[in-house]
């Protein structure tokens, strides 16, 4: 059986499920009612059983149905699928040649003939995209599609566009989400909902405090364990510090950082140059004036660099840095190599470190290692000698570092500690082989069999895998994002009582992201659990001061973890925008500390339809996915909504742009077709795409670039040939910041 604890109620009577086979909770009959007639978002911590909700609403969804309608379980990897095709095959009694797994690696054609044959179909997300996107067949026989680890359906990702079209060809099919992570904030919660077609009032959840799944968690015990930086490390640490405040100084003359201190290295983060980043490859793409844009990207990217770096001394350890510098060194002398690779790569001082690095490799190797990982071979052999058969997982963000503890640990003295490296199935370098998944799963029964007891495992092992419960899960080293920090602690405590253990680093980024990834769990569990609350929030967002975050009038709730040794201060507090800009990104920075560089994006809207019924953008269901724009829109914070229409994409109902094949240009009818749009739209664009242009004799693409441009000059519309897919971003985005700032064009 699935469930081995006593039955709390009566369980749902359908003839679709082996009632012999599951031991019902009420929780789940209760969450499972509710979602069997309306989408719905269900948050369980792991271990809570999602599956056996999944399984009981797809067996009472087929009870509403026509006999033969269809169900689709969606997950983001090959395993977690297959774990699901033999739960649901084990569950309900539909026979097993109902059943189909369909792949990426299930050719084209069969998946057309298979879908039409099955009845439970069961997708990795970019398999059913593409057939989708493709025209192979139609979601109206479907009834319900579950999508598992729902949290993905942000973006670009396949999930968005698959609820889209589900939502078109069946409008009273019923979608169910699933996740253990839906995010901290409403706002992504709202767009997670939102791109799933659930309303925010069908949220059900639960977390580790409720009265109705407390009996059936394991306790799980948080510890932490902060380090100090070696003498070694300091010194090189102040070196890189040093670096990089010079390249915050020289762009704050610039003006593209507005701060003006002599410590700028300890307000802004790395995030922010990213963003600057962003921002400073779409003016370059601009008209405007460049003065200084170039060397100012430049230097970010130096600044990007040496913020890796810093990160590297105070997470992995110089051992890893000297791996990093060696490579750094040797990019730097390839022909393609970029400015700022070069620029740092003759830096003396960062020759300097390089040089007194590689003295301690030869000398005094173990002056190289991170304190942390004696503290991990520490808990490891303590860990075994309570318990011989534990199990444990270590999770390193770094292949360099996963394969640097592996070694160590296998070198030491301990012979009870046998490790596994467990990374992702990319090859990296001769020298950073990734792992097959057939080798994967090898390790993975090895690892609950008695060849390995501890996996060191990169963020492969966060979801997706079967991997066997562990008595402790370490984080050798911090993330900032709550889905992944949830995704790990849930290896831990699901049928026995379990431990997670964050090692971190005194006074530096690394114990910042440990307090911002706590409070973002207890923000998340408290806008799921408001999620009435969450609804009259977004309702009166547009009327209230856009600086004052909405978290601010909800009341914090604890978790049942039992956290030992967490200190009781919040997180920093935010620092005040210190933007030159006028237009200010008025939104709250997710991880609690607001940006510090100009910023040159518009203000963010709120795409809630029930705010804002009229989106700044509007797109055709059938837009090709790979230009990316859904996920741009989000992170730029423009409003926009998917329709089904003939037209491409519109902005403000003013502009109108087309995407066209070259290769299918006709002048004359689209010269018909427009003079009937110009009426409507002051502006048409036509974005000839050359981006995937596969020629069919030698010089077409030249022959139909002039053809496209004649025809441009002849006449009142605007011909644009694009050769990269960000080209079409930077079109839409002149358009949009040109209306947003005149009013029209």
């Amino acid at each position: 059986m699935i469930e081995s604890e006593k039955n709390e109620s009566e369980s749902i009577k359908t003839k679709y499920l082996r009632e012999d086979h599951i031991e019902s909770r009420t929780y789940q009959l209760e969450i499972a009612k509710d979602c069997a007639s309306k989408n719905s978002l269900v948050v369980l911590p792991t271990g809570l059983g999602k599956t056996i909700i999944g399984v009981y609403v797809a067996a009472l969804t087929l009870e509403k149905f026509p006999p033969k309608s269809k169900i689709l379980v969606l997950a983001p990897t090959r395993p977690l699928i297959n774990q699901h095709y033999d739960s649901f095959k084990n569950l309900m009694t539909i026979l097993e040649e109902h059943f189909v797994v369909l792949t990426g690696k299930t050719p084209a054609d069969k998946r057309i003939e298979l879908f039409e044959n099955h009845q439970i179909i069961f997708y990795t997300p970019q398999t059913l995209r593409n057939d989708l996107v493709n025209l192979k067949y139609s979601l109206e026989s479907t009834c319900l599609i579950i999508f598992d680890e729902a949290h993905h359906a942000t973006g670009d990702y396949a999930y968005t566009l698959i609820a889209d079209k589900f939502v078109e060809q069946n409008p009273e099919g019923i979608i169910l989400g699933l996740t253990a992570s839906p995010g901290a904030s409403k706002e992504k919660i709202r767009i997670l909902c939102e791109n799933l077609h659930i309303p925010l009032e069908n949220i059900h959840t639960r977390t580790r405090k409720d009265m109705d799944v407390k009996t059936y968690l394991k306790p799980m015990d948080i510890y932490k364990i902060g380090v100090n930086l070696t003498e070694l490390m300091e010194e090189a640490y102040s070196a890189v510090q040093i670096l990089l405040e010079e390249r915050l100084q020289y762009l704050s003359q610039l003006n593209f950082i507005s701060e003006k201190s002599d410590k700028l290295h300890t307000k802004i983060i790395r995030k922010d140059l990213l963003k600057l980043n962003g921002e400073l490859a779409r003016l370059i793409k601009g008209d405007g004036d460049k003065t200084g844009v170039y060397s100012a990207l430049s230097v970010n990217a130096q600044g990007l660099i040496l913020f890796h770096m810093l990160e590297l001394i105070e997470q992995q350890g110089l051992d890893v840095l000297l791996i990093y510098l060696t490579k750094m060194k040797a990019d730097a002398r390839k022909k393609n190599s970029s400015k700022a690779l070069k620029i740092l790569a003759r830096d003396h001082r960062l020759n300097q470190i390089y040089i007194e690095l590689k003295k301690n490799e030869e000398y005094s190797p173990e002056m190289l290692i991170h304190p942390k990982y004696y503290s991990l071979e520490s808990l490891l052999v303590q860990e075994f000698e309570n318990n011989a058969s534990s199990r444990v997982l270590v999770f390193v963000k770094l292949r360099d570092s996963v394969k640097s503890i592996v070694r160590k640990l296998k070198a030491s003295e301990h012979s009870e500690i046998k490790p596994s490296r467990f990374v992702g199935q990319a090859t990296k370098s001769q020298d950073d082989k990734g792992l097959s998944q057939k080798r994967q799963l090898e390790i993975l029964e090895q690892f609950k069999g008695d060849q390995y007891n501890v996996l060191v495992s990169t963020n492969v092992g966060e979801e997706g895998l079967d991997i066997a419960e562990c008595d402790l899960v370490v984080f050798y080293d911090v993330v900032a994002s709550e889905i992944r920090f949830i995704q790990r602690k849930g290896r831990t405590a699901r049928h026995r009582e379990g431990k997670v253990i964050i090692l971190y680093c005194k006074g530096t980024h690394d114990e910042i992201y440990m307090h911002i990834a706590l409070t973002k769990l207890k923000k998340m569990n408290v806008n799921l659990k408001g999620e009435k609350h969450l609804r009259t929030a977004y309702s009166s967002y547009s009327h209230q001061n856009p600086d004052t975050p909405i978290i601010q009038e909800l009341q914090d709730t604890s978790t049942n973890d039992t956290i030992k040794g967490f200190p009781k201060e919040e997180i920093p507090s935010d620092l005040p925008l210190r933007f030159n800009n006028k237009n200010k990104n008025k939104n709250n920075n997710q991880n609690g500390i607001q940006s510090s560089l100009s910023s040159f994006s518009q203000d963010q809207q709120i795409t809630n339809k029930a705010i804002k019924p009229q989106p700044d953008v509007k797109i055709n269901v059938s837009f090709p996915v790979k230009f990316g724009l859904r996920k741009k829109f989000q992170k730029d914070g423009i409003s926009f909504e998917i329709v089904k229409s003939i037209l491409d994409l519109t902005l403000f109902d003013k502009a109108l742009i087309q995407v066209i094949n070259p290769q299918q240009f006709d002048g004359d009818s689209l010269l018909k077709k427009y003079s009937l749009l110009s009426k409507k739209y002051k502006l048409i664009v036509s974005a000839f795409d050359f981006v995937d242009l596969e020629e069919e004799f030698e010089g077409e693409e030249k022959l139909l670039k002039q053809k496209i441009k004649d025809w441009g000059e002849s006449n009142k519309f605007q011909a644009i040939s694009i050769d990269l897919s960000e080209e079409l971003y930077f079109i839409i985005i002149n358009i949009y910041l040109h209306v947003k700032n005149e009013g029209d064009l």
